[in-house]
């Protein structure tokens, strides 16, 4: 009896979704197919051979969809840092919108029509931050890739309107 007390421990505390989902589909296979054909050897190779192939498909779906959740839930905080920001802030979200990328020289940064108190505010507030080009000869500003996706969108919302 300890043994099956053990065993009902383990199960239970188990973490891993894909391990959980299996075993029970595959206990629930092995009991249809011996409800089916009366033969406890063909029941429990069903449960046995069916475990790894739903273990593998139950771990794949959860994966996929902490995926999904994790990129929602960034999603949407990016969109409340946006929110939060100034119309100053968000001129300067949108003056790298329209030049077209995440990344700015600062000369280019520089013939923008932006405020300077804005720019240091994004910088702040970690939206904003100075950064190298890749061949390391000019300065630049980046702008949080997020940010900058949620500009892109907004703006295009605002020329559809």
């Amino acid at each position: 009896m300890k043994t099956l007390e053990k065993w009902a421990d383990r199960v239970y505390a188990e973490t891993d979704v894909g391990r959980s989902v299996a075993t029970s589909i595959a206990g629930i296979i092995g009991l249809v197919v011996y409800i089916i054909f009366r033969d406890w050897v063909i029941a429990a190779f069903s449960s046995i051979i069916s475990f790894p192939i739903v273990r593998i498909v139950s771990t794949s779906l959860n994966e996929k969809a902490n995926r999904r959740k994790e990129r929602l839930i960034k999603r949407e905080e990016a969109e409340e840092i946006f929110n939060r920001l100034s119309k100053e802030e968000k001129d300067v979200v949108q003056a790298f919108v329209k030049a077209g990328g995440s990344v700015l020289t600062w000369s280019q940064m520089n013939n923008q029509s932006v405020s300077l108190s804005s720019i240091e505010s994004l910088i702040q507030r970690e939206v904003l931050w100075t950064s190298m080009t890749a061949d390391g000869m000019r300065e630049t500003f980046a702008l949080n890739s997020a940010i900058f996706d949620i500009g892109n969108e907004k703006l295009k919302s605002n020329k559809d309107s």
